[in-house]
């Protein structure tokens, strides 16, 4: 998997294309001196860039809120990113999840907008995209410490004097096309170490 060139939309914030004001989201400063105004040395991620011997696998669902659990949504369909570790991405992980280990962002809290994407942040993460079953894997993955992160969102069913009316999404329209529900699910982030030519697998969140 080659290193993606576009931004993410994480998602995120970014969410991831790669992670990155409106009502409804938030919106983060870059504090003089913090690390997300610090700009990545390239000594930092050049160990990234190179072909490696481990493979970081994962799969991604989530359940509606429901009586029984409700149906379970995988991120079928979103891209899932492989992000190196710097003191910029754990500073954004951060700033989007609430720490730099493990974490989720609620879709109804909306995305985090940065004033800048980092150009090596950007260049240096590898993006590819979940299958049917919400499964996803990056082959050929250097040692060293990363963070995954994709999204599983679907639209709620739209709700008509207290009725459930089947959702826009399962007729077919895309995650945030305007139908009347709201856009439920979100995003997620875990940080995962490989080394020694491994076999890493990854279940979010």
């Amino acid at each position: 998997m080659q290193p993606a060139s576009s931004t993410i939309a994480l998602i995120l914030g970014a969410t991831m294309a790669l992670p990155l004001v409106v009502a409804g989201c938030a919106q983060v400063g870059l504090p003089v001196g913090s690390p997300l105004s610090t700009p990545i040395a390239p000594s930092e991620v050049e160990w990234a860039r190179k072909s490696g011997a481990n493979t970081v696998s994962g799969n991604a669902a989530l359940k509606a809120p429901g009586p029984a659990g409700g149906a379970s949504h995988t991120c079928a369909g979103q891209s899932a990113n492989l992000i190196p570790d710097t003191a910029y991405a754990r500073a954004r992980m951060t700033a989007i999840f609430g720490n730099d280990s493990r974490g989720t962002r609620a879709a109804s809290l909306g995305p985090v907008k940065f004033e800048r994407d980092d150009p090596l942040y950007v260049s240096t993460l590898r993006t590819t995209r979940c299958d049917t079953s919400g499964s996803f894997a990056f082959a050929r993955v250097p040692d060293g410490v990363w963070y995954v992160t994709t999204s599983v969102k679907w639209q709620a069913p739209v709700q008509v004097a207290g009725t459930p009316v089947a959702g826009a999404q399962a007729a077919g329209t895309p995650v945030g096309a305007s139908a009347g529900g709201q856009i439920e699910g979100g995003s997620m982030m875990r940080r995962v170490e490989v080394r020694g030519g491994r076999l890493v697998k990854v279940t979010l969140p």
